[in-house]
């Protein structure tokens, strides 16, 4: 058989898995990851989901025991937060995670809820809604709560704001999600390298890779889903290659 058969053999098969293989590359890593963390005795008593959008439903069952606090400033998002609220214990925030307490506009999505960003989109958009939103401060926002703590993440480019708004109570947070971009599709926002910076410099390493996102445009690695905890924490004590 030559090269040219072979691949008329084999175009059918590689076809229906190519898209498969780009799926699994982007989401399959996140149920194990934290459920690796789970079984490496790591148990938040409360879990901050910033940047909500449809839900987070591996992070919710991977901690069932821990209390939600849902932040999302989008009204396409406030029934899915209301919605989780009602299956367990939850609190909705309906606003925006900044550097100052204000208002901005934000544009959302009418095709992709996850979509939503205060800045400029690189590229086309299909239809959207611009609104004003409240927007606050980590740090002026919420009172006290139970740790360990752990927080997601996910604002479109606002990624370095959420962090910056933590002020000192960052360090009240013992492990981090934060989706981050490789190549940003959002005109200035932050890319890995600057949140691996940042949260370097407040004591926080990568633990973890939950996902990987390839933009349809051309494939390449465009976003990703990095779980950090601090540099001192029993998750790292270990150094070992592998057992004795």
């Amino acid at each position: 058989m030559n090269v040219q058969d072979a691949k008329q053999l084999l175009q059918p098969v590689l076809g229906k898995a190519t898209p498969l293989i780009r799926r699994v590359n982007t989401m399959v890593m996140w149920p194990a990851g934290v459920r690796h963390l789970r079984r490496r005795g790591f148990a938040p008593k409360t879990v901050f989901d910033v940047g909500v959008a449809a839900g987070t439903p591996d992070l919710y069952s991977a901690f069932p025991d821990a209390h939600l606090v849902l932040v999302d400033p989008t009204r396409e998002s406030l029934p899915y937060m209301q919605a989780v609220a009602r299956r367990r214990t939850a609190e909705v925030h309906n606003v925006a995670l900044g550097d100052m307490d204000g208002e901005m506009e934000i544009e959302a999505r009418l095709d992709d809820i996850k979509g939503a960003t205060f800045f400029k989109e690189i590229g086309p958009l299909g239809p959207t809604s611009r609104y004003a939103v409240p927007v606050r401060r980590f740090d002026t926002l919420f009172g006290e709560f139970a740790r360990p703590a752990l927080c997601k993440i996910d604002v479109q480019g606002a990624e370095l704001m959420v962090l910056r708004g933590m002020g000192e109570r960052i360090h009240e947070i013992d492990a981090l999600i934060v989706e981050t971009s490789t190549i940003a599709t959002i005109a200035d926002a932050p890319e890995a390298f600057d949140i691996l910076q940042f949260l370097k410099q407040q004591g926080f390493v990568i633990f973890d890779l939950l996902g990987a996102s390839r933009r349809p445009l051309d494939d390449a690695l465009a976003q990703l889903d990095i779980l950090f905890v601090k540099e001192d924490s029993p998750l790292r004590a270990d150094r070992r290659w592998k057992a004795g």
